[in-house]
This record gives C-alpha cells, structure tokens and sequence, in this order.
C-alpha cells in the first residue's frame, strides 16, 4: 500500500475555461494564513454567519446604500430612507420618487452632518432626521456623489463636476471644472486621503487640493488612460502587501478603448490587477454591467472587497490575496448587497428583503439559513499515468454538535464526492461523521475510491451543518498504473 502523500486543497475560487484545466471553487469558504505557526500553513474556513440587526418597517425591497453619519445609519431600502440607531431602533425618515444606482455620502457638518443621496439625476439631502430633495437650477442632474476635505462632488454625465461646501450644500454656480483628458464624461468618483479621483469609461483624472481652477478649490494633478467599467465597483479598500497597509482604490477597469481590463487596486496612479479568470468571466457575462456593486469591509481583521452581479459573488482578501465565492441557500449569489461599519459591528443589507443582518464569527449560519462550505479541489493526477487511489484522509476542523435537535446540526457530516472528467460528473456523495456534541478532532476517511486516467480526480468536500467547519489538509494514497 502506497504511503499517504499530501495534496493540495487551493488557495481559492480560479476555474479554467474547460474543465479539464481545472475546476478549483472555494464557496463560502477564505483561507487563512498561519505559516510556520500553525499546524498547516493555510486552512480554508468557512465565511462568518449573519444575525438580524434591523428590520425596515414599510419596505418590501432589499437595501440599496448604508452609510455610518455618527451615532446613525442612513439605509436606503427600495424608494424609502431610514435611520437607525446603535440599538437597532428604525425611523422612517423620508423618500424619494425613484429607482436605481444611488450614492451617498456624507459631509463633516457638525453636530449635525448632511449626507447627500444621488439617484437618477436627482439629489435628496438627510439632515437632523428628515430627507429633502436638493432643487437647484445651477446643479445639473448628477450621476454620481462622494465627498473629499469636506466638500461634496456631485458628477455630470458630460464630464463636469461640481465641489460643494465645505460643508454645506449651497449651489455655487461657479463651483464647477471639467475632466477634460477624454471626452468619456464621468461615471463614478472617490476620494482618496485628499485627492479626489474621477472615473470615466475611458479614463481616470487626480484632483488635489493644491491651487483652484475658477471657484473649485482642486486643481488637475494628473490622468491615466485606463477607467471605470462599471460605476457601482467602485469602493475604498485597505490593501495588505508585505506587512504594509495601504489606502487604496478597487474597481472593475476598461482600457483606453472602454473594453473590460479586470477588477484592480489604485493606489498610485498605475492599476494592479488582482482578479483572476473566474472572476474576469463572471463580470463579463453580467448582461447588465450597471446593476454590478461591490463593497469593502473590514471583517475580523481581514479586508475584503465584494462584488455581486445577478448571478455571482466573489469576495477578495486582500490579506491572503486570494477570491472566493459566495453563495445564499437557494440562490446562486450572496444575499449581502451593501456594508457598513457601524456601532461596533460589521453589517450588510439584504439585496432581496428589506433586512440589515451584522456579522459575527459565532454564528454558523445566515439568519437561520444553512451556510453551504464547499471546497473544490484542484485536480490531482500523475500525468502522464493513470493511478489508482486506495485511499483519502481529510483532516477537518471538527464541526462539534450542538445538540439543536436538528440532525444534521447534532451529527455534522463532510459530504465527499469526486469526478473524473474535469469537474463535468461527480459521483454520488458518501457522508461521513465530524463528530457529535462533545467530540473534537475526528480525521475523515475514505478507501477504494479507484482508478483515475489522465484526467486526474477532482475531489468535492462539503458541509452545510450549523457548526465551526474548515479544511487543513488533505492526503491520499496513490499507486500510478503501467
């Protein structure tokens, strides 16, 4: 019998085209890196669970926009605005006639602080718990609003922007310059410490609060020939290279000719591109690049971008620089749609109910939702032979019973199945026990899986039960045939 030999589990979600080429899938599932310290250098643990934090009364849609404005959240949930306090407690604080993209963001008035919703060329301002439209025949419609030293930058379409304040929305009509390296218009927008960064479909210009150009205090810094594919990717997110943080910029890139270029980090003025081809494909094939969003949120130490179209959700980890996907019971994306951080907590807003869940590393399952871990491992084969594998060793991080009543949640299973073809047919699925309450630490095997060509064995692991599960290694015994 040969000796068991290690394999790999992957560090992520990276399909290949074809299946043959590999079908490695982390779902729900991010690596953590331990090195030298840990028993194995990375495990693949599975995503944190949702709880309920507020429920919006008079809704029926899933949450738009959430943005923190001091001891409140301002959430948007279909055409309807609301506060939210540390404790939960929802008021209904106004409404807008619209559907659509929106963007908020909020000036640094004090004690009470404006915070400006954009949506369909239209411009709603929340102060002191109430909601007004914003009507002003010097601003045209915008697209686009975020804020930057205090000043509001409302886009137009046609490549103008608008700065308003400091801290104030009152229109000056002289308040406004032109990204002019393209004529692309503009599309989205952020700041970034004090410069102010525009995105068009084209191009890319950087403001900095270094001399005015007629009554905007920002003054061109420079242009790169590259833009924004999709306005609602755009999001600010640490990014962790070395040891070192660094505030950066992430969004789904176009080249000088608008095609799509792959999801890349801004930090400087030269992009970096970090999304892999699964990921490139997914936003490709979104019929409608519009209805893309993002988010980043720093969640138990770890920053992650989020990207959500109709049917997909990839989540970055900029500190193992690695994706993976996420996928809600029933439904073949994620259910969070926008983040915030606020009260002490990470929280998301539902894309379908009008829901904001807070996340927490305790919780093993999305509102009483199953979380479905599944690992997909890369192929494993001993080209050019054929081999045969007389057995499987998983060592799991031991899904411990809980004694709910619910039996797959008391006797957690590691569901196994395989394939032989590159991903395309797995085999019928063997279950095997983690552990019941009060048991830690059970290895999982499995003999006679048999004999594999060229192809190689596509080994498939999943958990659904409502316990802590995670992969630290995996090892088999394999003979290659003549």
């Amino acid at each position: 019998m040969a000796n068991p030999v290690p394999v790999s589990f992957g560090r992520g979600s990276n399909k290949g085209r074809f299946g043959q080429i590999g079908q490695c899938s982390h779902i729900n599932a991010y690596v953590e890196d331990l090195g030298n310290d840990g028993k194995t250098a990375y495990s693949a643990q599975c995503i944190n669970g949702l709880g309920s934090f507020a429920s919006l009364t008079s809704s029926t849609s899933g949450v738009e926009a959430m943005l923190a404005v001091d001891s409140n959240l301002i959430a948007l949930s279909g055409r309807l605005v609301y506060s939210i306090t540390a404790a939960g407690v929802v008021s209904l604080v106004g409404g807008m006639p619209s559907d659509g993209f929106a963007s908020m963001a909020r000036n640094r008035l004090t004690p009470n602080p404006q915070t400006a919703i954009v949506r369909d060329g239209l411009v709603f301002i929340h102060q002191a718990g109430s909601v007004d439209q914003l009507t002003d025949p010097n601003l045209p419609p915008p697209v686009f609003v975020f804020e930057v030293q205090g000043y509001f930058m409302f886009l137009i379409g046609d490549g103008r922007f608008f700065a308003i304040g400091p801290n104030s929305t009152v229109i000056d009509p002289t308040s406004f310059a032109e990204a002019e390296s393209d004529p692309d218009g503009l599309v989205a927008g952020a700041s970034r410490g004090r410069t102010a960064v525009f995105f068009g479909y084209k191009t890319t210009e950087f403001w900095d609060p270094n001399g005015a150009v007629d009554g905007v205090p920002f003054g061109f810094t420079t242009a790169i020939n590259f833009g924004c594919y999709a306005p609602g990717s755009v999001a600010k997110l640490p990014k962790v290279q070395g040891g070192q943080v660094t505030d950066t910029l992430v969004l789904a890139l176009t080249d000088h000719n608008g095609a799509y270029l792959g999801i890349a980090t801004l930090d400087g003025y030269v992009p970096t591109l970090i999304s892999n081809p699964e990921v490139d494909r997914a936003i490709k094939a979104e019929p409608d690049k519009d209805s893309i969003r993002s988010m980043a949120i720093t969640e138990d130490g770890r920053p992650v971008y989020i990207i959500t179209g109709s049917s997909f959700t990839y989540g970055y980890d900029s500190k193992a620089n690695a994706w993976h996907q996420r996928m809600s019971k029933g439904s073949a994306r994620w259910r969070g749609n926008c983040a915030a951080n606020f009260a002490g907590k990470v929280l998301y807003g539902s894309a379908t109910l009008p829901t904001i869940y807070y996340s927490d590393r305790d919780l093993n399952d999305e509102d009483g939702d199953p979380i479905d871990w599944i690992i997909q491992m890369p192929p494993i084969v001993m080209y050019p032979k054929g081999f045969k594998v007389g057995g499987l060793y998983v060592d799991m991080i031991s899904g411990v019973g809980i004694n709910s009543g619910v039996d797959q949640d008391d006797n957690p299973q590691l569901i196994i199945s395989y394939s032989k073809d590159g991903g395309q047919q797995f085999t019928a699925e063997t279950r095997h026990d983690l552990g019941t309450m009060g048991q830690r630490g059970k290895q999982v095997r499995r003999h006679g899986l048999g004999r594999f060509d060229h192809n190689g064995m596509t080994l498939r692991l999943q958990c659904s039960a409502r316990v802590s599960r995670g992969l630290q290694q995996v090892a088999i015994e394999a003979t290659p045939l003549r």
